[in-house]
């Protein structure tokens, strides 16, 4: 077994492959301006689709793509779509999304909980702008550090597991140059975090007695993970961002409003 058979060995039967859930997904999507307008959404790194029947749902003269590598997770979003009246609606797509090609000016709302480290937050951010209408919006969570300092068992983690870790206000940061403005920014709540921490220590010491090596060592640094998310859980968590696309008029205001940019995005770039 390879060591990305191990890691979907281990995360296949998971409901999420990071911190949300719901009501995070809908309190997000409550802050999309005009979002009873939104009519294309593409959600990116989809898992096992959790967000988009939640999209879905919540918007109902929606059309969401969900998009993800993983065969398996593409297939069972397409039959529960199918089984749940909303084929025409949810459309399950197997892609890389590094790779994938969408026209410009074709989307509403590009959504991404928990993916947007895949790419890189500063190559996501500029791929998607084009892609967005006028005033589109892009809705995403990840990894964000919430205290100035990290504790030293915590620094040393991330430093090795999550070298991009940035705080907040680097990515509002990253976020104004890459062209868009701020909408909303929020810290998902402990029970967020556990929807996902929860049943992933569970499946971790289901699988504890396993003799294949390579899921001795994913289980051996998820074991680690949780000890630190739940010593550190004020120092580090997922934050979830709402961010339009601005035009090049609002680009320019911000830009001229915030002197201090170009010196912070070179410390974030350093």
């Amino acid at each position: 077994m390879s060591l990305d058979d191990a890691i979907y060995e281990v995360f296949g039967p998971l409901s999420r492959g990071a911190p949300g859930n719901d009501a995070a997904t809908l309190r997000a999507l409550d802050a999309v301006p005009g979002r009873d307008a939104v009519r294309r959404v593409l959600e990116l790194g989809a898992g096992r689709g959790r967000a988009a029947f939640a999209l879905a749902r919540a918007l109902p003269h929606a059309r969401v793509t969900a998009v993800d590598i993983h065969a398996p997770f593409v297939e069972g979003i397409a039959e529960r779509a199918r089984e749940a009246g909303l084929a025409d609606r949810i459309q399950a797509v197997r892609g890389d999304m590094e790779k994938i090609e969408v026209a410009r000016g074709s989307v509403d709302l590009v959504w991404a909980e928990g993916s947007i480290y895949v790419i890189g937050m500063e190559r996501a951010l500029a791929m998607w702008r084009p892609w967005l209408r006028p005033g589109g919006c892009v809705a995403f969570s990840d990894l964000v550090r919430w205290a100035g300092d990290l504790s030293e068992e915590a620094r040393a983690f991330w430093a090795v597991e999550y070298p991009d870790m940035a705080s907040e206000a680097a990515i509002r940061s990253r976020a104004e140059a890459a062209g868009y403005r701020i909408v909303r920014g929020f810290r998902m709540p402990r029970d967020a975090h556990e929807a996902y921490y929860a049943p992933l220590e569970a499946r971790v010491a289901e699988l504890a007695g396993s003799a294949d090596a390579d899921i001795r060592q994913v289980l051996a640094g998820l074991r680690k993970e949780i000890a630190v998310v739940r010593r550190f859980s004020d120092e580090a968590g997922y934050t979830f961002f709402v961010l339009r696309r601005a035009e090049p008029v609002e680009a320019a205001a911000g830009a001229r409003s915030s002197p201090i940019k170009g010196k912070a995005a070179a410390v974030i770039r350093s």
